[in-house]
């Protein structure tokens, strides 16, 4: 699998194999996502993918209730270029019981790739290619 993000005509497109997905922009709330949307938004569908796929191991019906998942990005550190910490905010069904909401948290936590990805050290090697 990969992403492909393309300058095009002044816009950055970005593929996936399956072809042109959306266009991603400089800044925040514009047409387009800007990276820190983008990085939400991965987490964000990662934890909701998790939550839907634990739900539906358990035989927990979700499917006509509200289920939504916000994320926030922060960089706390102004002399660091990164981001330090993330909020992700979940909106379970009121039908879910208290104590499994806390399970099911828990485990969706530990159960996202991208969740893992940001709390390790990841190495990333950037490299020239020739596009053909």
């Amino acid at each position: 699998m990969t992403t492909r993000i393309q300058l095009m005509n002044g816009q950055n497109e970005i593929y996936n194999e399956a072809g042109l997905q959306l266009i991603g922009s400089n800044g925040h709330n514009q047409s387009g996502l800007s990276p820190q949307e983008l990085l939400e938004s991965a987490l964000g569908l990662c934890v909701s993918i998790s939550l839907q796929q634990k739900l539906e191991t358990d035989g927990v019906e979700f499917g006509r209730f509200p289920l939504s998942v916000e994320v926030t990005a922060r960089k706390t550190d102004r002399e660091l270029n990164a981001f330090t910490s993330f909020t992700v905010r979940v909106k379970l069904p009121s039908t879910i019981e208290p104590n499994y909401k806390d399970k099911l948290i828990a485990i969706v936590e530990q159960a996202c790739a991208i969740s893992n990805s940001l709390k390790s050290e990841v190495a990333i090697e950037t490299v020239e290619y020739h596009l053909s």
